[in-house]
């Protein structure tokens, strides 16, 4: 995988771009102020975290009346968040909703933003996003948050899984012990996919074994 803080920037030119050669045409599209409207105000709180940290907290609700205004607005604010970041000293940690996170891990929480709602505008208009191997720091951040379906749902998280995911580039990437009894393998994108909430586990081509993941896929989708 490329330096995080590079793919976080690069994505975000990559969505705008999608957005832009596939949001404008001839009548009325797909609403996509709504998806914008979340990944600025995400921007903005990475932007507070980085820049302010002491004044962190949530941010005021954001609506856009056009398109451009949406793109312009979030570019501004995305841009201006991934240059904090790459240029912000690993310690002190950076607030953050589930707790303090180092720069770079919280660039893969943003990219697994971008990753999200960039899913769905291209759902929107009805076209495949392009992934490459920058997804494996939506992968990593997704196998690090795996215990928030079971603190939402007041549950014991139970021990380490083992996560084999192949990447776009045929690479594989490993997480956890390799002892481990419950495992999730396939492709990296569709476990992305799952862990953003964006497909279900029966929509995708993962495997499962070991009891404990049944109940985490079962938790994780409701």
């Amino acid at each position: 995988m490329a330096d995080v803080f590079t793919d976080l920037q690069t994505e975000t030119e990559a969505l705008a771009e999608l957005a832009e050669r596939h949001g404008r045409g001839p009548g009325p599209g797909p609403d996509l102020t709504g998806h914008f409207a979340r990944l600025t105000s995400t921007a903005r709180l990475v932007r507070l975290s980085a820049e302010n940290p002491g004044a962190f907290g949530v941010t005021p609700q954001i609506s856009y009346d056009s398109l451009d205004e949406a793109i312009v607005t979030w570019l501004i604010e995305q841009r201006k968040a991934n240059t904090l970041l790459a240029s912000a000293p690993a310690k002190p940690e950076l607030p953050w909703s589930d707790g303090p996170l180092r720069p770079s891990v919280l660039a893969a929480a943003a990219l697994t933003e971008l990753f999200a709602c960039g899913q769905d505008i291209a759902d929107a208009l009805g076209v495949r996003p392009r992934r490459d191997d920058a997804i494996g720091h939506v992968a990593y951040y997704g196998v690090r948050t795996r215990d928030r379906a079971y603190r939402r749902h007041q549950r014991t998280p139970p021990g380490p899984f083992r996560f084999e995911l192949r990447a776009p580039s045929g690479t594989r990437w490993d997480f956890g012990p390799e002892e481990a009894a419950d495992r999730v393998a396939g492709p990296a994108e569709d476990f992305c996919l799952l862990v953003t909430g964006r497909r279900l586990a029966e929509d995708l081509a993962l495997t499962f074994s070991g009891g404990h993941t049944a109940e985490w896929l079962e938790l994780l989708e409701n």
